[in-house]
Protein backbone atom coordinates (compact mmCIF):
# COMPACT_ATOMS: atom_id res chain seq x y z
CA UNK A 1 0.00 0.00 0.00
CA UNK A 2 1.06 3.59 -0.62
CA UNK A 3 2.06 5.82 2.26
CA UNK A 4 1.53 9.52 2.80
CA UNK A 5 5.03 11.10 2.64
CA UNK A 6 6.24 7.98 0.87
CA UNK A 7 8.50 7.94 -2.20
CA UNK A 8 5.66 7.86 -4.77
CA UNK A 9 3.88 10.72 -2.99
CA UNK A 10 7.00 12.90 -3.09
CA UNK A 11 7.78 11.97 -6.70
CA UNK A 12 4.25 12.94 -7.73
CA UNK A 13 4.53 16.30 -5.95
CA UNK A 14 7.95 16.98 -7.50
CA UNK A 15 6.71 16.22 -11.03
CA UNK A 16 3.57 18.36 -10.60
CA UNK A 17 5.49 21.32 -9.15
CA UNK A 18 8.18 21.25 -11.84
CA UNK A 19 5.65 20.90 -14.67
CA UNK A 20 3.53 23.71 -13.22
CA UNK A 21 6.46 26.10 -12.85
CA UNK A 22 7.76 25.43 -16.37
CA UNK A 23 4.32 25.79 -17.98
CA UNK A 24 3.53 29.00 -16.07
CA UNK A 25 6.86 30.52 -17.18
CA UNK A 26 6.09 29.59 -20.81
CA UNK A 27 2.51 30.89 -20.59
CA UNK A 28 3.67 34.16 -19.05
CA UNK A 29 6.23 34.57 -21.83
CA UNK A 30 4.14 33.63 -24.85
CA UNK A 31 0.47 34.17 -23.97
CA UNK A 32 -0.04 37.92 -24.24
CA UNK A 33 -3.36 38.52 -25.99
CA UNK A 34 -6.77 38.40 -24.32
CA UNK A 35 -7.83 35.70 -26.76
CA UNK A 36 -4.80 33.61 -25.88
CA UNK A 37 -5.48 34.01 -22.17
CA UNK A 38 -9.12 33.07 -22.65
CA UNK A 39 -8.21 29.94 -24.62
CA UNK A 40 -5.64 28.93 -22.00
CA UNK A 41 -8.16 29.27 -19.16
CA UNK A 42 -10.81 27.31 -21.05
CA UNK A 43 -8.41 24.50 -21.96
CA UNK A 44 -7.28 24.10 -18.34
CA UNK A 45 -10.89 24.37 -17.14
CA UNK A 46 -11.89 21.64 -19.59
CA UNK A 47 -9.09 19.46 -18.24
CA UNK A 48 -10.22 20.12 -14.65
CA UNK A 49 -13.81 19.21 -15.51
CA UNK A 50 -12.68 16.01 -17.23
CA UNK A 51 -10.59 15.02 -14.20
CA UNK A 52 -13.48 15.54 -11.77
CA UNK A 53 -15.79 13.48 -14.00
CA UNK A 54 -13.10 10.79 -14.32
CA UNK A 55 -12.81 10.67 -10.53
CA UNK A 56 -16.58 10.24 -10.07
CA UNK A 57 -16.83 7.55 -12.77
CA UNK A 58 -13.89 5.70 -11.20
CA UNK A 59 -15.57 5.74 -7.78
CA UNK A 60 -18.86 4.49 -9.28
CA UNK A 61 -17.11 1.61 -11.06
CA UNK A 62 -14.81 0.60 -8.17
CA UNK A 63 -17.38 0.90 -5.40
CA UNK A 64 -20.29 -0.26 -7.53
CA UNK A 65 -22.51 2.49 -6.17
CA UNK A 66 -24.34 4.83 -8.56
CA UNK A 67 -24.85 7.39 -5.77
CA UNK A 68 -21.14 8.25 -6.09
CA UNK A 69 -22.22 10.40 -9.04
CA UNK A 70 -23.21 12.99 -6.43
CA UNK A 71 -20.34 15.28 -5.46
CA UNK A 72 -19.67 14.62 -1.79
CA UNK A 73 -16.85 16.96 -0.77
CA UNK A 74 -16.04 20.67 -0.86
CA UNK A 75 -13.07 20.00 -3.12
CA UNK A 76 -15.18 18.14 -5.68
CA UNK A 77 -17.90 20.79 -5.67
CA UNK A 78 -15.49 23.72 -5.87
CA UNK A 79 -13.42 22.12 -8.66
CA UNK A 80 -16.53 21.21 -10.65
CA UNK A 81 -18.03 24.68 -10.15
CA UNK A 82 -14.78 26.50 -10.98
CA UNK A 83 -14.37 24.49 -14.18
CA UNK A 84 -17.90 25.32 -15.31
CA UNK A 85 -17.71 29.07 -14.58
CA UNK A 86 -14.33 29.31 -16.29
CA UNK A 87 -15.79 27.61 -19.36
CA UNK A 88 -19.12 29.41 -19.52
CA UNK A 89 -19.14 32.26 -16.99
CA UNK A 90 -17.81 35.80 -16.80
CA UNK A 91 -14.53 36.90 -15.27
CA UNK A 92 -14.44 37.44 -11.51
CA UNK A 93 -17.98 36.09 -11.01
CA UNK A 94 -19.60 35.27 -7.67
CA UNK A 95 -18.93 31.51 -7.87
CA UNK A 96 -15.20 32.16 -8.17
CA UNK A 97 -15.26 33.89 -4.79
CA UNK A 98 -16.16 30.55 -3.26
CA UNK A 99 -14.47 28.04 -5.53
CA UNK A 100 -11.12 29.86 -5.71
CA UNK A 101 -10.40 29.78 -1.98
CA UNK A 102 -11.65 26.21 -1.48
CA UNK A 103 -9.55 24.99 -4.40
CA UNK A 104 -6.42 26.65 -3.03
CA UNK A 105 -6.82 25.62 0.61
CA UNK A 106 -8.36 22.21 -0.02
CA UNK A 107 -5.98 21.46 -2.87
CA UNK A 108 -2.82 22.33 -0.95
CA UNK A 109 -3.89 20.41 2.16
CA UNK A 110 -4.93 17.37 0.11
CA UNK A 111 -1.67 17.27 -1.84
CA UNK A 112 0.31 17.57 1.39
CA UNK A 113 -1.71 14.89 3.20
CA UNK A 114 -3.64 12.72 0.71
CA UNK A 115 -4.74 10.07 3.20
CA UNK A 116 -6.88 8.34 0.54
CA UNK A 117 -3.77 7.04 -1.27
CA UNK A 118 -3.18 4.64 1.63
CA UNK A 119 -5.91 2.44 0.15
CA UNK A 120 -4.00 2.10 -3.15
CA UNK A 121 -1.07 -0.11 -4.10
CA UNK A 122 0.31 2.32 -6.70
CA UNK A 123 0.11 6.02 -7.48
CA UNK A 124 -1.38 5.02 -10.84
CA UNK A 125 -4.49 3.60 -9.19
CA UNK A 126 -7.22 5.48 -11.06
CA UNK A 127 -9.15 6.49 -7.95
CA UNK A 128 -6.12 8.04 -6.24
CA UNK A 129 -4.51 9.43 -9.39
CA UNK A 130 -7.68 11.18 -10.58
CA UNK A 131 -8.14 12.78 -7.14
CA UNK A 132 -4.52 13.94 -6.95
CA UNK A 133 -4.68 15.35 -10.47
CA UNK A 134 -7.91 17.29 -10.11
CA UNK A 135 -6.66 18.86 -6.87
CA UNK A 136 -3.40 19.79 -8.65
CA UNK A 137 -5.14 21.29 -11.68
CA UNK A 138 -7.57 23.10 -9.36
CA UNK A 139 -4.65 24.94 -7.75
CA UNK A 140 -3.03 25.51 -11.15
CA UNK A 141 -6.08 27.18 -12.70
CA UNK A 142 -6.40 29.43 -9.65
CA UNK A 143 -2.83 30.64 -10.25
CA UNK A 144 -3.70 31.36 -13.89
CA UNK A 145 -6.87 33.25 -12.90
CA UNK A 146 -4.81 35.53 -10.66
CA UNK A 147 -2.02 35.89 -13.21
CA UNK A 148 -4.42 36.88 -16.01
CA UNK A 149 -6.51 39.14 -13.78
CA UNK A 150 -9.60 36.98 -14.27
CA UNK A 151 -10.06 36.86 -10.50
CA UNK A 152 -9.44 39.58 -7.93
CA UNK A 153 -9.67 38.81 -4.20
CA UNK A 154 -12.29 40.99 -2.50
CA UNK A 155 -13.36 40.55 1.13
CA UNK A 156 -16.60 42.41 0.38
CA UNK A 157 -17.77 39.34 -1.55
CA UNK A 158 -17.62 37.04 1.48
CA UNK A 159 -21.33 36.32 0.99
CA UNK A 160 -20.48 33.95 -1.86
CA UNK A 161 -18.60 31.73 0.59
CA UNK A 162 -21.45 31.68 3.11
CA UNK A 163 -24.14 30.89 0.53
CA UNK A 164 -22.01 28.21 -1.11
CA UNK A 165 -21.15 26.67 2.26
CA UNK A 166 -24.83 26.44 3.17
CA UNK A 167 -25.60 24.89 -0.23
CA UNK A 168 -22.90 22.24 0.28
CA UNK A 169 -24.17 21.44 3.79
CA UNK A 170 -27.69 21.07 2.38
CA UNK A 171 -26.44 18.71 -0.32
CA UNK A 172 -24.38 16.79 2.23
CA UNK A 173 -27.37 16.40 4.55
CA UNK A 174 -29.38 14.98 1.65
CA UNK A 175 -26.60 12.53 0.81
CA UNK A 176 -26.27 11.38 4.43
CA UNK A 177 -29.93 10.81 5.22
CA UNK A 178 -31.24 9.82 1.79
CA UNK A 179 -28.28 8.16 0.07
CA UNK A 180 -26.55 6.82 3.21
CA UNK A 181 -23.31 8.58 2.28
CA UNK A 182 -22.05 8.75 5.86
CA UNK A 183 -18.89 10.77 5.12
CA UNK A 184 -20.43 13.41 2.83
CA UNK A 185 -18.77 16.80 3.29
CA UNK A 186 -17.32 15.56 6.61
CA UNK A 187 -20.48 16.73 8.38
CA UNK A 188 -20.47 13.80 10.80
CA UNK A 189 -17.18 11.97 10.29
CA UNK A 190 -13.79 13.77 10.24
CA UNK A 191 -11.64 14.17 7.16
CA UNK A 192 -8.85 12.32 9.00
CA UNK A 193 -9.94 9.42 11.20
CA UNK A 194 -9.31 9.90 14.91
CA UNK A 195 -9.24 13.71 14.73
CA UNK A 196 -11.90 16.33 15.50
CA UNK A 197 -11.61 17.68 11.94
CA UNK A 198 -15.25 17.62 10.87
CA UNK A 199 -16.60 20.38 8.64
CA UNK A 200 -17.61 22.48 11.66
CA UNK A 201 -14.06 22.82 12.99
CA UNK A 202 -12.65 23.11 9.47
CA UNK A 203 -15.08 25.97 8.75
CA UNK A 204 -13.83 27.89 11.80
CA UNK A 205 -10.19 27.31 10.83
CA UNK A 206 -10.94 28.34 7.26
CA UNK A 207 -12.64 31.55 8.46
CA UNK A 208 -9.57 32.43 10.53
CA UNK A 209 -7.28 31.85 7.52
CA UNK A 210 -9.63 33.88 5.33
CA UNK A 211 -9.47 36.85 7.73
CA UNK A 212 -5.69 36.63 8.12
CA UNK A 213 -5.25 36.46 4.35
CA UNK A 214 -7.32 39.57 3.72
CA UNK A 215 -5.66 41.55 6.52
CA UNK A 216 -2.30 40.88 4.87
CA UNK A 217 -3.67 41.30 1.34
CA UNK A 218 -5.34 44.65 2.03
CA UNK A 219 -2.26 45.93 3.89
CA UNK A 220 0.01 45.05 0.94
CA UNK A 221 -2.52 46.42 -1.55
CA UNK A 222 -2.78 49.80 0.21
CA UNK A 223 0.96 50.01 0.72
CA UNK A 224 1.52 49.39 -2.99
CA UNK A 225 -1.14 51.97 -3.91
CA UNK A 226 0.45 54.56 -1.63
CA UNK A 227 3.88 53.86 -3.11
CA UNK A 228 2.52 54.32 -6.64
CA UNK A 229 0.95 57.65 -5.63
CA UNK A 230 4.26 58.83 -4.18
CA UNK A 231 6.08 57.77 -7.36
CA UNK A 232 3.64 59.81 -9.47
CA UNK A 233 4.13 62.88 -7.27
CA UNK A 234 7.89 62.57 -7.64
CA UNK A 235 7.57 62.31 -11.45
CA UNK A 236 5.36 65.41 -11.54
Amino acid sequence: MLKVFGIEHFVFLAVIIVMSIISIILIKKYVKSEKGKDITIKVVAGLLLALVVWNRITKIVIEGDWTEVFLDSFCCVSSFALALVCLFGKKDNAVMHFAFYINIVGGVLTLIYPNFIEYSTTIFDTKSLSALLFHSVGIYICILLLMFGYFKPDYKRWGSLVISFMACITLGTFEIFVLDSYDAFFIIYPVISGTPLTVWLLAVLFAVLYIIFFVIYEFCKRKKSKRNENDKKIEN
